[in-house]
Protein backbone atom coordinates (compact mmCIF):
# COMPACT_ATOMS: atom_id res chain seq x y z
CA UNK A 1 0.00 0.00 0.00
CA UNK A 2 1.36 3.00 -0.59
CA UNK A 3 1.64 5.11 2.02
CA UNK A 4 1.39 9.32 2.45
CA UNK A 5 4.94 9.38 2.72
CA UNK A 6 5.35 7.60 -0.14
CA UNK A 7 2.76 9.45 -2.45
CA UNK A 8 4.90 12.81 -1.81
CA UNK A 9 8.04 11.27 -2.51
CA UNK A 10 6.60 9.79 -5.79
CA UNK A 11 5.60 13.78 -6.74
CA UNK A 12 8.47 15.46 -5.75
CA UNK A 13 10.26 12.41 -7.81
CA UNK A 14 8.13 13.23 -10.88
CA UNK A 15 8.08 17.34 -10.35
CA UNK A 16 12.28 16.65 -10.22
CA UNK A 17 12.37 14.55 -13.79
CA UNK A 18 9.82 16.90 -15.37
CA UNK A 19 12.06 19.81 -14.48
CA UNK A 20 15.10 18.29 -15.77
CA UNK A 21 13.36 17.33 -18.66
CA UNK A 22 12.70 21.23 -19.53
CA UNK A 23 15.97 22.07 -18.89
CA UNK A 24 17.05 19.65 -21.71
CA UNK A 25 14.62 20.18 -23.92
CA UNK A 26 16.67 23.87 -24.79
CA UNK A 27 18.87 22.42 -25.93
CA UNK A 28 18.43 21.27 -29.66
CA UNK A 29 21.00 17.64 -29.23
CA UNK A 30 18.89 16.40 -26.37
CA UNK A 31 15.23 17.76 -27.33
CA UNK A 32 14.00 14.43 -27.76
CA UNK A 33 15.23 13.54 -24.48
CA UNK A 34 13.73 16.66 -22.61
CA UNK A 35 10.20 15.84 -23.93
CA UNK A 36 10.82 12.47 -23.15
CA UNK A 37 11.75 13.28 -19.15
CA UNK A 38 9.11 15.44 -19.30
CA UNK A 39 6.55 12.86 -19.95
CA UNK A 40 7.93 10.47 -17.60
CA UNK A 41 7.93 13.04 -15.03
CA UNK A 42 4.20 14.30 -15.56
CA UNK A 43 3.54 10.42 -15.56
CA UNK A 44 5.15 9.92 -12.41
CA UNK A 45 3.94 12.53 -10.16
CA UNK A 46 0.43 11.23 -12.03
CA UNK A 47 0.92 8.53 -9.82
CA UNK A 48 -0.22 10.16 -6.42
CA UNK A 49 -3.86 11.47 -7.99
CA UNK A 50 -4.53 8.47 -9.31
CA UNK A 51 -3.98 6.43 -6.27
CA UNK A 52 -6.46 8.92 -4.53
CA UNK A 53 -9.32 9.23 -7.57
CA UNK A 54 -8.86 5.31 -7.42
CA UNK A 55 -10.56 5.26 -3.69
CA UNK A 56 -13.48 8.00 -4.32
CA UNK A 57 -16.07 5.00 -3.70
CA UNK A 58 -17.27 4.18 -0.70
CA UNK A 59 -14.62 1.34 0.24
CA UNK A 60 -11.93 3.72 -0.40
CA UNK A 61 -13.89 6.81 1.92
CA UNK A 62 -13.92 4.33 4.82
CA UNK A 63 -10.53 3.44 4.40
CA UNK A 64 -9.16 7.14 4.26
CA UNK A 65 -11.53 7.87 7.55
CA UNK A 66 -9.64 4.83 9.25
CA UNK A 67 -6.02 5.70 8.43
CA UNK A 68 -6.79 8.90 9.99
CA UNK A 69 -8.35 8.05 13.13
CA UNK A 70 -5.58 5.74 13.10
CA UNK A 71 -2.70 8.61 13.10
CA UNK A 72 -4.44 10.28 15.72
CA UNK A 73 -5.57 7.74 18.05
CA UNK A 74 -9.16 8.04 16.84
CA UNK A 75 -9.33 11.98 18.18
CA UNK A 76 -9.96 14.68 16.13
CA UNK A 77 -7.29 16.50 14.77
CA UNK A 78 -6.34 20.04 14.91
CA UNK A 79 -6.66 19.86 11.45
CA UNK A 80 -10.77 18.70 12.07
CA UNK A 81 -11.36 20.97 14.68
CA UNK A 82 -9.89 24.17 12.43
CA UNK A 83 -12.40 22.58 9.62
CA UNK A 84 -15.59 22.45 11.50
CA UNK A 85 -15.04 24.79 14.75
CA UNK A 86 -12.84 27.20 14.24
CA UNK A 87 -13.30 31.03 13.60
CA UNK A 88 -13.18 30.26 9.96
CA UNK A 89 -15.79 27.87 9.92
CA UNK A 90 -17.96 30.09 12.27
CA UNK A 91 -17.47 33.21 9.68
CA UNK A 92 -18.69 30.87 6.69
CA UNK A 93 -22.12 30.33 8.02
CA UNK A 94 -22.54 33.82 9.55
CA UNK A 95 -24.99 34.96 6.56
CA UNK A 96 -27.59 31.96 7.41
CA UNK A 97 -27.49 32.76 10.93
CA UNK A 98 -27.82 36.45 10.56
CA UNK A 99 -29.13 37.54 7.36
CA UNK A 100 -28.71 40.93 7.91
CA UNK A 101 -24.97 40.36 7.47
CA UNK A 102 -26.09 39.09 3.85
CA UNK A 103 -26.19 42.42 2.73
CA UNK A 104 -23.44 44.02 4.06
CA UNK A 105 -20.53 44.02 1.78
CA UNK A 106 -17.88 40.77 2.31
CA UNK A 107 -14.79 42.49 3.89
CA UNK A 108 -17.45 44.27 6.18
CA UNK A 109 -19.52 41.14 6.93
CA UNK A 110 -15.96 39.63 7.86
CA UNK A 111 -15.25 42.13 10.24
CA UNK A 112 -17.89 41.88 11.92
CA UNK A 113 -17.39 40.89 16.15
CA UNK A 114 -17.45 37.00 15.95
CA UNK A 115 -19.66 36.79 19.17
CA UNK A 116 -22.48 38.57 17.55
CA UNK A 117 -23.29 34.77 15.54
CA UNK A 118 -20.74 32.12 17.87
CA UNK A 119 -19.40 31.41 21.30
CA UNK A 120 -16.74 29.72 22.17
CA UNK A 121 -17.45 26.31 23.91
CA UNK A 122 -14.57 24.60 25.38
CA UNK A 123 -10.39 24.75 24.56
CA UNK A 124 -8.86 21.38 23.27
CA UNK A 125 -4.82 21.98 23.67
CA UNK A 126 -4.48 24.90 22.40
CA UNK A 127 -7.84 25.52 20.15
CA UNK A 128 -10.99 26.82 20.62
CA UNK A 129 -14.26 25.15 20.03
CA UNK A 130 -17.02 27.25 18.92
CA UNK A 131 -20.44 26.36 17.95
CA UNK A 132 -22.76 28.88 16.01
CA UNK A 133 -25.55 30.27 16.71
CA UNK A 134 -28.14 28.00 15.60
CA UNK A 135 -26.09 24.76 17.43
CA UNK A 136 -27.74 23.74 20.27
CA UNK A 137 -25.55 21.89 22.79
CA UNK A 138 -26.49 19.11 25.87
CA UNK A 139 -24.43 18.75 28.88
CA UNK A 140 -24.32 15.75 30.81
CA UNK A 141 -22.75 15.34 34.20
CA UNK A 142 -23.33 14.68 38.20
CA UNK A 143 -23.21 17.81 40.13
CA UNK A 144 -19.97 19.18 41.42
CA UNK A 145 -18.23 18.22 37.59
CA UNK A 146 -18.71 22.18 36.11
CA UNK A 147 -21.90 22.07 34.33
CA UNK A 148 -22.78 24.98 35.56
CA UNK A 149 -19.57 26.61 35.44
CA UNK A 150 -19.46 26.35 31.62
CA UNK A 151 -22.97 26.70 31.09
CA UNK A 152 -22.94 30.59 32.75
CA UNK A 153 -20.62 31.58 30.20
CA UNK A 154 -23.48 30.95 27.61
CA UNK A 155 -25.23 33.34 28.98
CA UNK A 156 -22.73 36.15 29.12
CA UNK A 157 -21.85 35.08 26.01
CA UNK A 158 -25.32 35.16 24.10
CA UNK A 159 -25.37 37.34 21.22
CA UNK A 160 -28.98 38.53 21.91
CA UNK A 161 -31.55 37.65 24.09
CA UNK A 162 -31.27 34.95 26.91
CA UNK A 163 -33.88 32.73 28.57
CA UNK A 164 -32.23 30.58 31.42
CA UNK A 165 -33.80 28.52 33.96
CA UNK A 166 -32.10 26.78 37.23
CA UNK A 167 -32.78 25.18 40.47
CA UNK A 168 -30.66 28.08 42.13
CA UNK A 169 -29.19 31.10 42.33
CA UNK A 170 -25.66 30.69 40.97
CA UNK A 171 -26.55 31.32 37.34
CA UNK A 172 -28.25 35.12 38.33
CA UNK A 173 -25.48 36.18 40.89
CA UNK A 174 -22.56 35.27 38.40
CA UNK A 175 -24.11 36.56 34.86
CA UNK A 176 -26.96 39.10 35.63
CA UNK A 177 -24.74 42.05 36.38
CA UNK A 178 -23.08 41.66 33.01
CA UNK A 179 -26.29 40.88 31.39
CA UNK A 180 -27.85 43.91 32.59
CA UNK A 181 -25.02 46.10 30.86
CA UNK A 182 -26.68 44.41 27.48
CA UNK A 183 -30.15 44.95 28.29
CA UNK A 184 -32.59 44.22 30.33
CA UNK A 185 -32.95 41.53 32.89
CA UNK A 186 -35.82 40.20 34.45
CA UNK A 187 -37.00 37.72 37.13
CA UNK A 188 -39.45 34.96 37.06
CA UNK A 189 -38.93 33.20 40.86
CA UNK A 190 -41.77 31.53 41.56
CA UNK A 191 -40.18 28.79 44.28
CA UNK A 192 -39.13 31.72 46.18
CA UNK A 193 -35.48 30.79 45.91
CA UNK A 194 -32.77 33.03 47.55
CA UNK A 195 -35.18 35.93 48.37
CA UNK A 196 -35.25 37.21 44.77
CA UNK A 197 -37.79 39.04 44.33
CA UNK A 198 -39.84 38.27 41.39
CA UNK A 199 -40.16 41.32 38.46
CA UNK A 200 -42.16 39.43 36.24
CA UNK A 201 -45.77 37.93 36.79
CA UNK A 202 -47.81 35.75 34.30
CA UNK A 203 -50.48 33.53 34.21
CA UNK A 204 -50.89 30.65 32.65
CA UNK A 205 -54.75 31.65 31.22
CA UNK A 206 -53.07 34.65 29.31
CA UNK A 207 -54.61 34.18 26.03
CA UNK A 208 -56.79 31.39 26.61
CA UNK A 209 -59.62 33.06 25.56
CA UNK A 210 -58.49 31.81 22.39
CA UNK A 211 -59.10 27.81 22.00
CA UNK A 212 -56.12 26.79 19.58
CA UNK A 213 -53.77 29.06 22.96
CA UNK A 214 -55.63 27.00 25.34
CA UNK A 215 -55.10 23.66 23.91
CA UNK A 216 -51.61 24.46 23.72
CA UNK A 217 -50.89 25.98 27.47
CA UNK A 218 -53.15 22.62 28.92
CA UNK A 219 -50.02 20.33 26.97
CA UNK A 220 -47.35 22.44 28.30
CA UNK A 221 -48.63 22.58 31.80
CA UNK A 222 -49.21 18.88 31.69
CA UNK A 223 -45.68 18.16 30.13
CA UNK A 224 -44.19 15.28 28.18
CA UNK A 225 -46.23 12.33 28.02
CA UNK A 226 -44.09 9.59 25.97
CA UNK A 227 -42.36 8.58 29.63
CA UNK A 228 -45.51 7.77 31.29
CA UNK A 229 -46.32 4.44 30.23
CA UNK A 230 -49.60 3.01 28.02
CA UNK A 231 -52.00 3.57 30.78
CA UNK A 232 -50.15 6.88 31.77
CA UNK A 233 -50.14 8.21 28.70
CA UNK A 234 -53.83 7.17 27.85
CA UNK A 235 -55.27 9.55 30.77
CA UNK A 236 -52.45 12.08 30.69
CA UNK A 237 -53.75 12.49 27.12
CA UNK A 238 -57.59 12.97 28.37
CA UNK A 239 -56.84 15.38 30.87
CA UNK A 240 -55.06 17.69 27.97
CA UNK A 241 -58.12 17.75 26.26
CA UNK A 242 -60.08 18.33 29.70
CA UNK A 243 -57.81 20.99 30.81
CA UNK A 244 -57.62 22.82 27.71
CA UNK A 245 -61.71 23.27 28.29
CA UNK A 246 -61.53 24.14 31.57
CA UNK A 247 -58.92 26.99 31.03
CA UNK A 248 -60.75 28.20 27.64
CA UNK A 249 -63.73 28.57 30.07
CA UNK A 250 -61.50 30.36 33.03
CA UNK A 251 -60.53 32.92 30.69
CA UNK A 252 -63.62 33.77 29.15
CA UNK A 253 -65.31 33.79 32.67
CA UNK A 254 -62.79 35.86 34.13
CA UNK A 255 -61.87 33.60 36.58
CA UNK A 256 -58.43 32.55 38.47
CA UNK A 257 -56.33 29.36 37.79
CA UNK A 258 -56.90 28.94 41.74
CA UNK A 259 -60.41 28.90 40.54
CA UNK A 260 -59.38 25.66 38.17
CA UNK A 261 -57.79 23.79 40.48
CA UNK A 262 -61.55 24.02 42.54
CA UNK A 263 -63.03 23.06 39.48
CA UNK A 264 -60.76 19.68 39.45
CA UNK A 265 -61.45 19.20 43.58
CA UNK A 266 -65.18 18.97 42.56
CA UNK A 267 -66.39 19.12 39.16
CA UNK A 268 -69.94 18.68 39.49
CA UNK A 269 -69.68 21.63 41.49
CA UNK A 270 -68.34 23.58 38.62
CA UNK A 271 -71.03 22.80 35.88
CA UNK A 272 -73.06 25.69 36.10
CA UNK A 273 -69.87 28.32 35.94
CA UNK A 274 -67.81 26.03 33.27
CA UNK A 275 -71.31 25.96 30.91
CA UNK A 276 -72.28 29.34 31.43
CA UNK A 277 -68.44 30.88 30.81
CA UNK A 278 -68.45 28.87 27.46
CA UNK A 279 -71.33 30.56 26.26
CA UNK A 280 -69.06 33.57 24.75
CA UNK A 281 -66.86 30.86 23.20
CA UNK A 282 -66.01 31.54 19.57
CA UNK A 283 -67.13 27.38 19.25
CA UNK A 284 -69.73 27.63 21.99
CA UNK A 285 -70.99 24.57 20.89
CA UNK A 286 -67.87 22.45 20.42
CA UNK A 287 -66.56 23.60 23.79
CA UNK A 288 -70.28 23.27 25.69
CA UNK A 289 -70.21 19.81 24.36
CA UNK A 290 -66.82 18.72 25.73
CA UNK A 291 -67.11 20.36 29.20
CA UNK A 292 -70.12 18.27 29.45
CA UNK A 293 -68.25 15.28 28.74
CA UNK A 294 -65.50 15.86 31.07
CA UNK A 295 -68.16 16.42 34.19
CA UNK A 296 -70.20 13.41 33.42
CA UNK A 297 -67.93 10.29 32.40
CA UNK A 298 -67.98 7.62 34.93
CA UNK A 299 -66.71 8.13 38.19
CA UNK A 300 -63.28 5.90 37.75
CA UNK A 301 -62.49 7.36 34.61
CA UNK A 302 -62.98 11.09 35.74
CA UNK A 303 -61.14 10.38 39.29
CA UNK A 304 -57.97 8.90 36.55
CA UNK A 305 -58.29 12.40 34.64
CA UNK A 306 -58.49 14.16 37.95
CA UNK A 307 -55.56 12.73 39.41
CA UNK A 308 -53.38 13.18 35.87
CA UNK A 309 -54.36 16.70 36.02
CA UNK A 310 -53.10 17.66 39.48
CA UNK A 311 -49.86 18.01 39.11
CA UNK A 312 -50.03 20.93 36.64
CA UNK A 313 -51.76 22.87 39.33
CA UNK A 314 -50.05 21.34 42.50
CA UNK A 315 -47.68 24.39 42.32
CA UNK A 316 -50.60 26.98 43.19
CA UNK A 317 -50.50 25.51 46.30
CA UNK A 318 -47.65 27.57 47.21
CA UNK A 319 -47.54 30.99 48.16
CA UNK A 320 -44.68 32.60 46.08
CA UNK A 321 -46.01 30.79 43.12
CA UNK A 322 -49.08 31.84 43.07
CA UNK A 323 -48.78 35.44 43.65
CA UNK A 324 -46.37 35.26 40.44
CA UNK A 325 -48.21 32.65 38.55
CA UNK A 326 -52.18 33.41 39.20
CA UNK A 327 -51.78 37.65 39.14
CA UNK A 328 -54.23 39.68 39.21
CA UNK A 329 -56.19 40.52 35.92
CA UNK A 330 -54.54 43.48 35.15
CA UNK A 331 -51.31 42.05 35.17
CA UNK A 332 -48.36 42.71 32.96
CA UNK A 333 -48.72 40.54 30.03
CA UNK A 334 -45.37 39.00 28.75
CA UNK A 335 -43.93 39.84 25.41
CA UNK A 336 -41.06 38.60 23.63
CA UNK A 337 -40.00 42.15 22.37
CA UNK A 338 -37.50 43.00 24.93
CA UNK A 339 -35.70 39.49 24.65
CA UNK A 340 -35.51 39.48 20.73
CA UNK A 341 -34.94 43.30 19.91
CA UNK A 342 -33.42 44.56 23.04
CA UNK A 343 -31.42 42.05 24.49
CA UNK A 344 -32.92 40.92 27.47
CA UNK A 345 -32.13 38.34 29.93
CA UNK A 346 -35.45 36.68 31.85
CA UNK A 347 -33.99 34.02 34.77
CA UNK A 348 -36.85 31.17 35.89
CA UNK A 349 -35.61 29.81 39.23
CA UNK A 350 -37.64 26.30 39.86
CA UNK A 351 -37.24 24.08 42.92
CA UNK A 352 -35.65 20.69 43.40
CA UNK A 353 -38.42 18.65 43.62
CA UNK A 354 -40.28 20.11 40.53
CA UNK A 355 -43.59 21.36 42.03
CA UNK A 356 -43.33 24.32 40.02
CA UNK A 357 -41.81 22.37 37.10
CA UNK A 358 -45.61 22.88 34.65
CA UNK A 359 -45.39 26.80 35.58
CA UNK A 360 -42.64 27.43 34.77
CA UNK A 361 -42.67 24.89 31.76
CA UNK A 362 -45.31 26.99 30.14
CA UNK A 363 -43.75 30.04 30.58
CA UNK A 364 -41.18 28.59 28.85
CA UNK A 365 -43.07 27.33 26.18
CA UNK A 366 -45.12 30.20 25.57
CA UNK A 367 -41.59 32.30 24.71
CA UNK A 368 -40.89 30.06 22.49
CA UNK A 369 -43.89 29.91 20.60
CA UNK A 370 -43.55 33.65 20.63
CA UNK A 371 -40.44 33.34 19.39
CA UNK A 372 -41.20 31.43 16.48
CA UNK A 373 -43.96 33.22 15.44
CA UNK A 374 -41.94 36.61 15.51
CA UNK A 375 -38.64 34.62 13.29
CA UNK A 376 -41.36 33.57 10.94
CA UNK A 377 -41.92 37.84 9.89
CA UNK A 378 -38.06 38.45 9.55
CA UNK A 379 -35.82 38.46 6.95
CA UNK A 380 -34.61 34.84 6.13
CA UNK A 381 -37.31 33.41 8.91
CA UNK A 382 -34.83 33.80 11.68
CA UNK A 383 -33.88 36.19 14.86
CA UNK A 384 -30.96 38.57 14.55
CA UNK A 385 -29.42 38.03 16.35
CA UNK A 386 -30.62 35.00 17.56
CA UNK A 387 -31.99 33.88 21.04
CA UNK A 388 -30.32 31.26 23.22
CA UNK A 389 -32.52 29.05 26.01
CA UNK A 390 -29.94 28.05 28.81
CA UNK A 391 -31.72 25.30 30.47
CA UNK A 392 -29.73 23.87 34.01
CA UNK A 393 -31.57 21.13 35.34
CA UNK A 394 -33.65 20.72 32.53
CA UNK A 395 -36.13 17.73 33.81
CA UNK A 396 -35.99 18.84 36.78
CA UNK A 397 -37.13 23.04 36.20
CA UNK A 398 -38.62 23.06 32.69
CA UNK A 399 -39.90 19.66 31.62
CA UNK A 400 -41.07 21.27 27.82
CA UNK A 401 -41.27 19.36 24.11
CA UNK A 402 -37.11 19.31 24.31
CA UNK A 403 -36.61 16.42 22.18
CA UNK A 404 -38.62 18.47 19.35
CA UNK A 405 -37.64 21.66 19.87
CA UNK A 406 -33.95 21.23 19.50
CA UNK A 407 -34.55 19.87 16.26
CA UNK A 408 -36.95 22.48 14.92
CA UNK A 409 -35.66 26.16 16.22
CA UNK A 410 -32.35 26.02 15.13
CA UNK A 411 -33.68 27.27 11.55
CA UNK A 412 -35.14 29.83 13.23
CA UNK A 413 -31.93 31.21 15.18
CA UNK A 414 -33.17 29.90 18.41
CA UNK A 415 -30.78 28.01 20.19
CA UNK A 416 -31.08 25.56 23.09
CA UNK A 417 -28.08 25.06 26.10
CA UNK A 418 -29.26 22.33 27.85
CA UNK A 419 -27.79 20.37 30.97
CA UNK A 420 -28.86 17.06 32.72
CA UNK A 421 -27.33 14.42 35.40
CA UNK A 422 -27.75 11.60 33.05
CA UNK A 423 -29.19 9.63 30.32
CA UNK A 424 -31.28 8.13 32.89
CA UNK A 425 -32.92 11.17 33.78
CA UNK A 426 -33.69 12.21 30.48
CA UNK A 427 -34.86 8.78 29.49
CA UNK A 428 -37.31 9.16 32.28
CA UNK A 429 -38.20 12.71 31.63
CA UNK A 430 -38.73 12.09 27.75
CA UNK A 431 -39.12 8.63 26.97
CA UNK A 432 -35.92 6.38 25.46
CA UNK A 433 -36.72 7.43 22.12
CA UNK A 434 -36.83 11.21 23.10
CA UNK A 435 -34.09 11.01 24.95
CA UNK A 436 -32.43 9.75 21.60
CA UNK A 437 -33.62 12.44 19.61
CA UNK A 438 -32.30 15.17 22.13
CA UNK A 439 -28.51 13.55 21.57
CA UNK A 440 -29.25 12.78 17.99
CA UNK A 441 -30.01 16.72 17.98
CA UNK A 442 -27.58 18.37 19.72
CA UNK A 443 -24.68 19.46 17.77
CA UNK A 444 -22.16 19.00 20.51
CA UNK A 445 -22.55 17.06 23.68
CA UNK A 446 -20.34 17.33 26.27
CA UNK A 447 -19.94 14.49 28.96
CA UNK A 448 -18.24 15.23 32.24
CA UNK A 449 -16.65 12.46 34.42
CA UNK A 450 -18.23 11.41 37.34
CA UNK A 451 -20.87 9.34 35.90
CA UNK A 452 -21.20 5.81 37.66
CA UNK A 453 -23.76 4.18 35.63
CA UNK A 454 -21.77 1.15 33.34
CA UNK A 455 -24.37 1.00 30.70
CA UNK A 456 -24.17 4.90 29.91
CA UNK A 457 -20.44 4.94 30.21
CA UNK A 458 -20.41 2.11 27.43
CA UNK A 459 -22.47 3.95 25.31
CA UNK A 460 -20.17 7.33 25.10
CA UNK A 461 -17.53 5.03 24.88
CA UNK A 462 -18.91 2.96 22.04
CA UNK A 463 -19.79 6.51 19.83
CA UNK A 464 -16.10 7.94 20.53
CA UNK A 465 -14.50 4.74 18.45
CA UNK A 466 -11.73 2.72 18.72
CA UNK A 467 -8.38 2.81 17.97
CA UNK A 468 -4.91 0.52 17.65
CA UNK A 469 -3.04 -0.05 20.18
CA UNK A 470 0.57 -1.54 20.05
CA UNK A 471 1.41 -4.37 22.32
CA UNK A 472 4.82 -6.21 22.48
CA UNK A 473 5.74 -10.16 23.25
CA UNK A 474 8.45 -10.35 25.96
CA UNK A 475 10.18 -13.60 26.46
CA UNK A 476 11.39 -15.26 29.96
CA UNK A 477 14.57 -12.84 30.13
CA UNK A 478 11.57 -9.92 29.23
CA UNK A 479 13.01 -8.77 25.87
CA UNK A 480 10.54 -8.13 23.55
CA UNK A 481 10.30 -11.06 20.94
CA UNK A 482 7.42 -9.34 18.66
CA UNK A 483 4.76 -7.06 18.56
CA UNK A 484 1.06 -6.88 17.27
CA UNK A 485 -1.82 -4.24 16.83
CA UNK A 486 -5.00 -4.53 18.51
CA UNK A 487 -8.21 -2.40 18.48
CA UNK A 488 -9.38 -0.60 21.92
CA UNK A 489 -11.75 1.78 22.46
CA UNK A 490 -10.49 5.32 22.16
CA UNK A 491 -11.58 6.30 25.99
CA UNK A 492 -12.61 3.31 28.09
CA UNK A 493 -15.11 3.87 30.07
CA UNK A 494 -13.47 3.83 33.52
CA UNK A 495 -11.28 6.51 31.88
CA UNK A 496 -14.32 8.73 31.10
CA UNK A 497 -15.45 7.95 34.53
CA UNK A 498 -12.27 9.59 36.27
CA UNK A 499 -12.47 12.79 34.06
CA UNK A 500 -11.77 15.43 36.57
CA UNK A 501 -13.78 18.27 36.82
CA UNK A 502 -14.02 20.59 34.25
CA UNK A 503 -12.96 18.39 31.90
CA UNK A 504 -15.16 16.61 29.13
CA UNK A 505 -15.33 13.98 26.19
CA UNK A 506 -16.85 16.31 23.44
CA UNK A 507 -19.33 14.59 20.71
CA UNK A 508 -19.26 17.14 18.00
CA UNK A 509 -21.10 17.18 14.73
CA UNK A 510 -18.48 16.70 11.58
CA UNK A 511 -15.57 15.62 13.76
CA UNK A 512 -14.22 13.57 15.96
CA UNK A 513 -14.91 13.18 19.35
CA UNK A 514 -11.76 14.84 21.77
CA UNK A 515 -10.86 15.93 25.22
CA UNK A 516 -11.83 19.62 26.36
CA UNK A 517 -11.28 21.62 29.20
CA UNK A 518 -14.69 23.95 29.69
CA UNK A 519 -14.23 27.00 30.68
CA UNK A 520 -14.70 28.08 33.98
CA UNK A 521 -16.88 31.10 35.11
CA UNK A 522 -15.64 32.80 37.70
CA UNK A 523 -12.13 33.00 36.33
CA UNK A 524 -13.34 35.37 34.09
CA UNK A 525 -11.97 38.68 33.61
CA UNK A 526 -15.10 40.65 33.59
CA UNK A 527 -16.93 38.41 35.76
CA UNK A 528 -14.14 39.46 38.54
CA UNK A 529 -14.93 42.67 37.75
CA UNK A 530 -18.75 42.96 38.04
CA UNK A 531 -18.29 41.14 41.59
CA UNK A 532 -15.99 43.09 42.61
CA UNK A 533 -17.12 45.83 45.14
CA UNK A 534 -17.54 49.61 43.66
CA UNK A 535 -15.09 51.26 46.15
CA UNK A 536 -12.29 48.11 45.46
CA UNK A 537 -12.53 49.52 41.69
CA UNK A 538 -9.92 51.76 40.75
CA UNK A 539 -10.79 55.32 39.72
CA UNK A 540 -9.15 56.96 36.65
CA UNK A 541 -7.33 60.21 37.61
CA UNK A 542 -9.76 63.33 37.30
CA UNK A 543 -13.07 61.60 38.22
CA UNK A 544 -14.84 61.54 41.61
CA UNK A 545 -14.62 58.44 43.60
CA UNK A 546 -17.92 57.13 42.93
CA UNK A 547 -19.88 56.26 45.89
CA UNK A 548 -20.44 52.73 47.64
CA UNK A 549 -22.64 50.10 46.23
CA UNK A 550 -24.18 47.28 48.32
CA UNK A 551 -22.87 44.00 47.71
CA UNK A 552 -23.99 41.89 44.79
CA UNK A 553 -26.66 39.49 46.21
CA UNK A 554 -24.19 36.77 45.77
CA UNK A 555 -20.58 36.35 45.58
CA UNK A 556 -18.44 35.02 43.42
CA UNK A 557 -16.68 33.05 46.23
CA UNK A 558 -20.04 31.52 47.31
CA UNK A 559 -21.42 30.07 44.67
CA UNK A 560 -18.29 27.97 43.07
CA UNK A 561 -19.67 25.07 45.58
CA UNK A 562 -22.96 25.22 44.22
CA UNK A 563 -21.49 25.35 40.93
Amino acid sequence: MLTPKTLARTTGAGLVTAAAGWLLADHPGHRLTGVGLILAGLAIGAVPLWWRFRSTGSAGLIGRWDRHGRRNAGTASRLDIWRTSSPWAMRRKAAVIRPSLALLPWWRAWREPLHSFAVPLAKAGVQTVWTSGEESTLRIGIPGTGKTAELANRVIDAPGGVVTTSTATDLYDLTAPLRRKAGPVQVFNPGGLGGLTSSLRWSPLSGCTDPATAARRAADLIGPIDSQGAEGARWAAQARRVLAVWLHAAALGEYRLADVAGWVADPDTAREAILTALKTSPRAAEMRQAATQSIDMSARTRDGVMLAMAPALAWLTLPAAAEVGDPDPDAQVFTVDELTDRRGALYLLGDDDGTVGPLVAALVAEIAHQARRTAAGRPGGRLDPGLAFVLDEVALVCPTPLDRWMAELRKRSITIHAACQGLGQLRERWGDDGASMILNSAAAVLVYGGCKDAKDLRAFADLAGEREETTHTRGADGRVTGSSTRRVPVIAPAMLAGLPNFHALLIRRGMRVALVRTPIVWKRRDVRRAAKPAAARPVKAGRRKPSPKPRPAGDVRTVRAAA
